[in-house]
């Protein structure tokens, strides 16, 4: 039975999200700077995919010479070095989840709505992605869809929809419910409910849609 795949970008990555890191759970690819940061946690990747533009060209031989394998990409390409390495993590793993660590923080906005939108391009492929930072956890779905929900680390919950209109949403255990409502991309609706009990869903009829959880820390 395959591993499930677990992508660790250049971003944030705090000891909380690195206490989660088990490579006898995961298969674990890393984009560029990710693997230092496993790497300095004591954490050996499986795969390490990027240009190294940040981790440097003498990382990566250190990796290659420690056994690691190692996908040197062209600084100049048309995709990411996250992008790329979902690519890699779709051959090991096709459906269920996979979990994305560092991809969200830092001081790229670019490539923090890049990511974001890597979530999109993963559904369309079977897969979900599930991007996880320290403050948030954010996953994509479209309709017909649901995602169940359990109180846990974050306590908000935000609907954000990336289609004009997504409609029939329903939901279930939330403080503020919808009951086959329609938002709409551009207004605020969806921002900031809360689990009422222990669990919930949130089910959509048609349209894509962004789920946040968060917390103020």
């Amino acid at each position: 039975m395959k591993q499930k795949v677990l992508v660790v970008a250049g971003g944030d990555l705090t000891a909380e999200e690195i206490a989660l890191i088990d490579p006898e759970k995961y298969y674990i690819i890393t984009a560029d700077a990710g693997a230092k940061k496993l790497v300095q946690a004591g954490i050996t990747p499986h795969l390490a995919v990027g240009d190294f533009d940040t981790a440097g060209e003498e990382f990566a031989d250190e990796l290659m010479q420690s056994g690691i394998e190692v996908e040197r990409l062209p600084a100049e390409k048309e995709e990411t070095d996250l992008h790329y390495a979902l690519t890699k993590a779709l051959e090991h793993q096709t459906g269920g989840e996979v979990l994305i660590l560092g991809a969200l923080g830092g001081a790229r906005l670019d490539h923090l709505l890049a990511n974001v939108g890597l979530l999109e391009w993963l559904e369309a492929r079977g897969t979900r992605g599930v991007l996880l930072h320290s403050s948030n956890r954010v996953r994509f779905f479209s309709g017909p869809g649901k995602i169940e929900l359990r109180q846990g680390e974050f306590p908000y919950i935000s609907l954000i929809p990336v289609s004009r209109e997504v409609m029939g949403i329903v939901t279930d255990g939330l403080k503020y419910p919808l009951k086959n409502e329609t938002l709409y991309r551009g207004f605020t609706r969806g921002i900031s409910n809360e689990l009422a009990s222990g669990s919930g869903w949130v089910s959509i009829r048609s349209g894509k849609c962004l789920l946040v959880e968060s917390r103020d820390r």
